[in-house]
């Protein structure tokens, strides 16, 4: 599980270090998301957005924790989802998966 965390770690930090120039030149408001605009984009982006959501929703919880299987059932959860309504919002499907 340790080992799995690291991994999934630094592979999020290696994408950061790989889309810098590009996510410094660019403002998202995460909310408008949809599960359409996630298909379209490069996998290395979908990890690091759906791990800073998972932080994202952590803090709004005041939960410090980082639980990789946690955020694994969300992001399965959250795929179904978006694959039902390709429209709805990113965060929406987030947030039912982590309730449902």
């Amino acid at each position: 599980m340790k080992r799995r965390a690291a991994a999934l770690l630094i592979s999020t930090l290696a994408a950061q270090t790989a889309m810098a120039p590009t996510a410094m030149a660019q403002s998202v408001d995460i909310a408008t998301i949809t599960c359409a605009d996630l298909a379209d984009m490069p996998s290395a982006s979908v990890e690091m957005l759906l791990t800073w959501i998972d932080g994202y929703m952590g803090g709004q919880a005041s939960d410090t924790g980082f639980d990789v299987e946690r955020l694994q059932s969300n992001i399965d959860g959250a795929a179904t989802l978006c694959g039902e309504n390709p429209d709805a919002t990113l965060m929406d499907v987030l947030h039912q998966a982590e309730n449902g």
